[in-house]
């Protein structure tokens, strides 16, 4: 009968030190090979422009509009009088929302499409005034709610977090019209209202914040069509509001 004692045997110590030595060449065979699979670091790309294929959004912009030149002209039966040159200018409000779609494009950029549709609240105004023989002449234009339908195109840098667009759009907004007639202390004052289309132009950019907040600046030029305004005197005057204006923004896309 074997006893336990034999696992004492000299033959089994002497095994065991060159047993655990070949353990440990192997385990540094192994640490030390450079050839073994590598393993690449995850990478977190940036937010994109173009994360949502398919998107909408709603925002919140403020402008300030100025540098549109309309000759107020007044015609009367007895001829055309010149009062001067509008500036309109303001500020104003916009409430917005849209949608756009993104098409790869080249260089690693997205191409962005959309349609926008916004109102304005607010105005943009001024008026002038001459002296034509005798009798006080002023005429004036206030330019407010304008509702807006644009198309808007434009691609992203490399990294996708900004959007340059371009955007063109038809406005439907109220041009409140005067005019006012003042011979010595009698002052007769005249005004119409009318809603009115016309067309706008933007260029701006758009950048992402987070996977739903960006901010957009724009530079928008606005002008509505011409159109004959007859007062109630008999007098009339051509007005073609127009103005240019800088807008700042907040977009959520959901």
């Amino acid at each position: 009968m074997t006893t336990l004692t034999n696992f004492r045997h000299p033959s089994v110590v002497k095994t065991l030190p060159a047993a655990s030595l070949v353990i440990l060449l192997a385990s540094a065979s192994n640490a030390g090979d450079l050839e073994g699979p590598v393993t690449e670091p995850e990478v977190i790309s940036p937010s994109r422009i173009g994360s949502d294929v398919h998107a909408f959004y709603l925002g919140l912009a403020g402008g300030y509009g100025a540098g549109g030149d309309d000759r107020f002209g007044l015609t009367t039966p007895t001829g055309l009088f010149d009062i001067g040159d509008q500036d309109l200018s303001g500020s104003y409000g916009e409430l917005r929302g849209g949608w756009r779609g993104v098409l790869p494009a080249r260089g690693g950029r997205d191409f962005v499409y959309g349609v926008e549709v916004g109102y304005q609240f607010g105005s943009l105004e001024d008026s002038v005034s001459a002296r034509i023989s005798g009798v006080d002449v002023q005429g004036g234009t206030e330019v407010s709610d304008v509702l807006a339908i644009r198309l808007r195109n434009g691609v992203t840098n490399r990294s996708g977090s900004i959007l340059y667009f371009v955007s063109v759009g038809y406005i439907w907004g109220d041009i409140e019209t005067t005019n006012s007639i003042a011979v010595g202390s009698s002052v007769q004052n005249f005004s119409v209202t009318d809603r009115r289309g016309g067309y706008s132009a933007s260029i701006g950019a758009e950048h992402k914040l987070t996977d739903d907040w960006s901010i957009t600046g724009e530079y928008e030029y606005v002008q509505f069509k011409s159109q004959t305004v007859e007062f109630s005197s008999g007098f009339s005057t051509k007005s073609t509001p127009k103005y240019g204006g800088l807008r700042f923004g907040l977009n959520y896309t959901f």
